[in-house]
Protein backbone atom coordinates (compact mmCIF):
# COMPACT_ATOMS: atom_id res chain seq x y z
CA UNK A 1 0.00 0.00 0.00
CA UNK A 2 2.93 2.38 0.83
CA UNK A 3 4.36 1.58 -2.74
CA UNK A 4 1.21 2.13 -4.72
CA UNK A 5 0.66 5.88 -2.14
CA UNK A 6 4.32 7.08 -3.20
CA UNK A 7 3.36 6.48 -6.51
CA UNK A 8 0.15 8.04 -6.25
CA UNK A 9 1.64 10.64 -4.95
CA UNK A 10 4.84 11.22 -7.70
CA UNK A 11 1.66 10.86 -10.12
CA UNK A 12 -0.24 14.21 -8.46
CA UNK A 13 3.19 16.33 -8.38
CA UNK A 14 3.83 15.54 -11.81
CA UNK A 15 0.26 16.66 -12.60
CA UNK A 16 0.38 19.83 -10.72
CA UNK A 17 3.73 20.49 -12.05
CA UNK A 18 2.58 20.29 -15.60
CA UNK A 19 -0.45 22.27 -14.66
CA UNK A 20 1.68 25.29 -13.19
CA UNK A 21 3.86 25.13 -16.12
CA UNK A 22 0.51 25.84 -18.31
CA UNK A 23 -0.85 28.67 -15.84
CA UNK A 24 2.88 30.27 -16.34
CA UNK A 25 2.85 29.59 -20.33
CA UNK A 26 -0.68 31.16 -20.66
CA UNK A 27 0.61 33.96 -18.51
CA UNK A 28 3.44 34.86 -21.00
CA UNK A 29 1.37 34.32 -24.03
CA UNK A 30 -0.82 37.33 -22.13
CA UNK A 31 1.81 39.14 -21.40
CA UNK A 32 3.00 39.17 -24.61
CA UNK A 33 0.05 39.73 -26.86
CA UNK A 34 -0.66 42.74 -24.48
CA UNK A 35 2.06 44.26 -25.03
CA UNK A 36 3.63 42.92 -28.35
CA UNK A 37 2.42 46.02 -30.39
CA UNK A 38 4.36 48.66 -28.09
CA UNK A 39 7.49 46.64 -28.60
CA UNK A 40 7.41 45.77 -32.17
CA UNK A 41 9.94 48.31 -33.24
CA UNK A 42 12.76 46.82 -31.34
CA UNK A 43 12.33 43.64 -33.96
CA UNK A 44 14.40 43.92 -37.08
CA UNK A 45 12.71 41.60 -39.32
CA UNK A 46 10.08 43.70 -40.66
CA UNK A 47 7.41 40.20 -41.04
CA UNK A 48 7.80 39.15 -37.32
CA UNK A 49 7.55 42.97 -36.68
CA UNK A 50 4.01 43.73 -38.79
CA UNK A 51 2.76 40.27 -37.10
CA UNK A 52 3.75 42.21 -33.88
CA UNK A 53 1.65 45.05 -34.63
CA UNK A 54 -1.36 43.03 -35.60
CA UNK A 55 -1.73 41.69 -32.22
CA UNK A 56 -4.32 42.42 -30.08
CA UNK A 57 -4.53 40.94 -26.62
CA UNK A 58 -6.25 37.85 -25.99
CA UNK A 59 -9.29 36.96 -24.04
CA UNK A 60 -9.55 33.64 -22.84
CA UNK A 61 -5.87 33.84 -20.86
CA UNK A 62 -6.82 35.28 -17.86
CA UNK A 63 -10.61 33.02 -17.35
CA UNK A 64 -7.50 29.78 -18.12
CA UNK A 65 -5.39 31.28 -15.54
CA UNK A 66 -8.11 31.70 -13.42
CA UNK A 67 -9.83 28.25 -13.40
CA UNK A 68 -6.28 26.64 -13.67
CA UNK A 69 -4.95 27.87 -10.41
CA UNK A 70 -8.17 27.02 -8.40
CA UNK A 71 -7.78 23.28 -9.94
CA UNK A 72 -3.89 23.35 -8.45
CA UNK A 73 -4.83 24.81 -5.37
CA UNK A 74 -7.99 22.05 -4.59
CA UNK A 75 -5.53 19.42 -6.11
CA UNK A 76 -2.90 20.42 -4.44
CA UNK A 77 -4.84 20.36 -1.09
CA UNK A 78 -6.25 16.79 -2.17
CA UNK A 79 -3.19 15.09 -3.16
CA UNK A 80 0.52 16.68 -2.72
CA UNK A 81 -0.32 18.80 1.24
CA UNK A 82 0.77 16.34 3.94
CA UNK A 83 -1.41 16.33 7.31
CA UNK A 84 1.52 17.90 8.95
CA UNK A 85 2.06 20.05 6.56
CA UNK A 86 -1.66 22.17 7.52
CA UNK A 87 -1.68 24.92 10.29
CA UNK A 88 -2.63 23.21 13.42
CA UNK A 89 -3.29 23.92 17.08
CA UNK A 90 -1.83 21.27 18.94
CA UNK A 91 -0.24 22.62 21.86
CA UNK A 92 -2.94 21.16 24.11
CA UNK A 93 -2.84 17.71 22.27
CA UNK A 94 0.52 17.12 22.38
CA UNK A 95 0.76 18.18 26.54
CA UNK A 96 -1.97 15.11 26.94
CA UNK A 97 -0.77 11.15 27.40
CA UNK A 98 0.08 8.84 23.98
CA UNK A 99 -3.37 7.35 24.85
CA UNK A 100 -5.47 10.38 24.73
CA UNK A 101 -4.08 11.55 21.51
CA UNK A 102 -4.73 8.51 19.96
CA UNK A 103 -8.43 9.05 21.24
CA UNK A 104 -8.05 12.79 20.05
CA UNK A 105 -7.03 11.25 16.34
CA UNK A 106 -9.78 9.37 16.25
CA UNK A 107 -12.56 11.33 16.98
CA UNK A 108 -11.16 14.37 15.10
CA UNK A 109 -10.87 11.99 12.07
CA UNK A 110 -14.03 10.73 12.12
CA UNK A 111 -15.71 14.00 12.81
CA UNK A 112 -14.31 15.04 9.58
CA UNK A 113 -15.49 12.59 7.83
CA UNK A 114 -19.06 12.92 9.56
CA UNK A 115 -18.73 16.26 8.26
CA UNK A 116 -18.12 15.85 4.92
CA UNK A 117 -20.30 13.17 4.16
CA UNK A 118 -23.01 15.47 5.78
CA UNK A 119 -22.34 18.23 3.83
CA UNK A 120 -21.54 16.21 0.14
CA UNK A 121 -24.92 15.93 -1.02
CA UNK A 122 -25.80 19.67 -0.76
CA UNK A 123 -22.22 20.27 -2.29
CA UNK A 124 -23.11 18.31 -5.03
CA UNK A 125 -26.70 19.46 -6.08
CA UNK A 126 -25.29 23.16 -5.91
CA UNK A 127 -22.70 22.42 -8.28
CA UNK A 128 -24.25 19.48 -10.87
CA UNK A 129 -27.53 20.39 -9.63
CA UNK A 130 -28.37 23.33 -10.19
CA UNK A 131 -29.61 24.30 -13.54
CA UNK A 132 -27.55 27.97 -12.81
CA UNK A 133 -24.14 26.21 -12.99
CA UNK A 134 -24.98 24.34 -16.01
CA UNK A 135 -26.40 27.18 -18.28
CA UNK A 136 -23.78 29.92 -17.22
CA UNK A 137 -20.58 29.51 -18.77
CA UNK A 138 -16.89 30.70 -18.80
CA UNK A 139 -17.63 32.99 -22.14
CA UNK A 140 -14.09 32.93 -23.20
CA UNK A 141 -13.02 29.31 -22.91
CA UNK A 142 -14.26 26.15 -24.83
CA UNK A 143 -13.65 22.58 -24.63
CA UNK A 144 -10.98 21.44 -27.27
CA UNK A 145 -12.59 18.69 -29.11
CA UNK A 146 -16.50 20.28 -29.20
CA UNK A 147 -15.89 23.67 -28.96
CA UNK A 148 -18.64 24.33 -26.15
CA UNK A 149 -18.22 26.97 -24.00
CA UNK A 150 -17.00 25.56 -20.68
CA UNK A 151 -19.92 25.59 -17.68
CA UNK A 152 -19.32 27.36 -14.44
CA UNK A 153 -19.68 24.42 -12.62
CA UNK A 154 -16.32 23.00 -13.95
CA UNK A 155 -14.61 25.99 -11.94
CA UNK A 156 -16.32 24.66 -8.60
CA UNK A 157 -15.90 21.03 -9.21
CA UNK A 158 -12.48 21.10 -7.60
CA UNK A 159 -14.06 21.16 -4.90
CA UNK A 160 -15.82 18.08 -4.91
CA UNK A 161 -12.12 16.73 -5.46
CA UNK A 162 -11.21 17.87 -2.60
CA UNK A 163 -14.04 16.23 -0.73
CA UNK A 164 -13.94 12.81 -1.93
CA UNK A 165 -10.05 12.57 -1.14
CA UNK A 166 -10.27 14.31 2.35
CA UNK A 167 -13.08 11.48 2.89
CA UNK A 168 -11.00 8.94 1.49
CA UNK A 169 -7.67 10.55 3.48
CA UNK A 170 -9.44 9.87 7.40
CA UNK A 171 -10.80 7.11 6.47
CA UNK A 172 -7.66 5.65 5.91
CA UNK A 173 -6.42 7.57 9.03
CA UNK A 174 -8.94 6.00 10.88
CA UNK A 175 -7.57 2.88 9.83
CA UNK A 176 -4.22 3.54 10.54
CA UNK A 177 -4.42 5.19 13.78
CA UNK A 178 -7.20 2.53 15.14
CA UNK A 179 -4.76 -0.69 13.94
CA UNK A 180 -1.32 0.80 14.23
CA UNK A 181 -1.59 3.22 16.84
CA UNK A 182 -0.07 7.23 15.97
CA UNK A 183 2.46 8.08 13.83
CA UNK A 184 5.33 9.94 15.30
CA UNK A 185 5.23 13.46 15.08
CA UNK A 186 7.60 15.94 14.11
CA UNK A 187 9.43 16.91 17.17
CA UNK A 188 9.30 13.14 17.52
CA UNK A 189 11.22 12.40 14.17
CA UNK A 190 13.28 14.93 15.14
CA UNK A 191 14.63 13.67 18.85
CA UNK A 192 14.81 9.95 16.77
CA UNK A 193 17.18 11.41 14.51
CA UNK A 194 19.74 13.25 16.61
CA UNK A 195 19.22 10.02 19.26
CA UNK A 196 20.06 7.74 16.27
CA UNK A 197 23.34 9.50 15.09
CA UNK A 198 24.19 10.23 18.72
CA UNK A 199 24.19 6.37 18.85
CA UNK A 200 26.26 6.02 15.66
CA UNK A 201 29.10 8.73 16.76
Amino acid sequence: MKVFLNKLSRVADFIAAMTLAAVFVTFLIQIFSRYAAKIAWLMPIPPISNWMVSLEPIGWTVNLISLLWVWIVFFGCAFIVKERDHVTFDVLYLATPRRTQRILALVSALGLIAAMLYSFPATWDAIFGNRLMELKKIQTLRMPITGDKIAIKWLFAAYILLMVTTILRYLWRLYSVARHGLPETELEELLSDKSDREDAS
